[in-house]
């Protein structure tokens, strides 16, 4: 899937040329750059959910790639791309949570936690793991650690609506326009048709967790993919902003050079040629493809535990109360080493199986 997805990356000339006369939908979809490090984020949490062999080797290539995606954008967009653009703080956090059970590498992991915290300051989960890795100790004495792994809610997806070109916008497509050598922008341009972010409702706050019976925390919110889309449409919509005016132009040169050719002079043959310019520009639509089945929200808990099963209990919390009976699964703990629950929850009921890792 990693590498289907970064082959789509290079877009080539047919399919730009295709996507200048139709829409950006004849482009190749090689997915937000969120998504693409989200990609990497879910290779390492699969691993983690098996032997979790690959999964140090997966949580490079995704801070790997982040930095990837950061230098590649701020070369064609500039300073408004920072550092921690685009990246989720589940990305460093899972890092330092491999890192750590390999109960030497300390300080790979503090690193990693202290990324996370900057992704998300203010974090009491991030901070205790700070804390406990700056004293190189990952549990107590005949403990095991358990980390419960929410996906809650309806992850961002995109629906068509309407924008007026903006100065930066209408500046890049002037430069579209000068590459083909033909076009120049009109004083005025009606507005053209781009994709716009939107999140379905969260369903509840946290996932409450009990253990044998006993009430012991909750998750917490690690990242919000809402966010993470937002921001990254912000960084790319002059861009779309930008082709959507030049195929418009180009569209309604087409138009006007049809008309030449064919010496419309009359006021009939002229209304047929500009009632299929309208039907062209119709036809098009805004790209709104996406990821669509992503969560809104990955929440995380991390539970140090005696060695032994336990009864897990995991239901979802809001406003402090549970909203339903929840689900309960047996996980078996490891003195010293992690057992790993994933869940999601598109609504109050987790989808499918709750996951649940042998110790590692």
């Amino acid at each position: 899937m990693r590498d289907t997805w970064d082959s789509l990356e290079k877009s080539s000339l047919a399919e730009e040329a295709s996507a200048l006369v139709v829409d950006d939908q004849r482009r190749a979809y090689d997915g937000e750059d969120y998504e693409e490090i989200l990609v990497r984020v879910f290779l390492t949490l699969a691993s983690l959910m098996g032997d979790g062999v690959d999964a140090e080797s997966y949580s490079l290539q995704t801070l790997a790639q982040h930095q990837k995606i950061v230098e590649r954008e701020q070369a064609d967009v500039g300073e408004a791309v920072t550092a921690d653009y685009c990246i989720p703080a589940i990305a460093p956090y899972l890092r330092g949570v491999v890192r750590e059970a390999t109960l030497h590498d300390y300080d790979d992991a503090f690193r990693a936690y202290q990324l996370a915290e900057q992704l998300l300051p203010g974090s009491p989960q991030i901070a205790a793991d700070i804390q406990r890795v700056t004293h190189g100790v990952h549990s107590a004495p005949e403990h095991g650690v358990v980390y419960v792994i929410a996906m809650v809610g309806r992850g961002p997806y995109k629906v068509e609506t309407e924008a007026v070109a903006t100065k930066e916008a209408l500046l890049i497509a002037d430069q579209i326009l000068s590459s083909l050598g033909e076009y120049s922008l009109p004083p005025t341009l009606a507005p053209v048709k781009i994709p716009s972010i939107v999140s379905p409702r969260m369903p509840f706050d946290l996932v409450g967790i009990q253990v044998d019976g006993n009430a012991w925390t909750t998750t917490l919110p690690m990242t919000d993919l809402q966010e993470l889309a937002q921001r990254t449409a912000e960084i790319h919509q002059p861009k779309v902003l930008a082709r959507a005016v030049a195929r418009r132009i180009v569209k309604k040169g087409a138009v006007y050079s049809a008309k030449d050719h064919f010496n419309a002079d009359s006021a009939l043959t002229s209304l047929a040629f500009d009632a299929a310019g309208v039907l062209w520009e119709a036809t098009e639509s805004a790209d709104t493809r996406c990821w669509g089945l992503l969560p809104r929200q990955i929440q995380c808990a991390r539970l140090e535990l005696p060695a032994g099963s336990h009864q897990l209990h995991l239901e979802p919390v809001a406003g402090g109360s549970p909203l339903s009976s929840g689900v309960t699964e047996l996980v078996n703990v490891s003195k010293g080493r992690n057992t790993y629950v994933l869940s999601y929850w598109a609504d109050r009921a987790p989808i499918g199986q709750v996951l649940v890792s042998q110790p590692q």
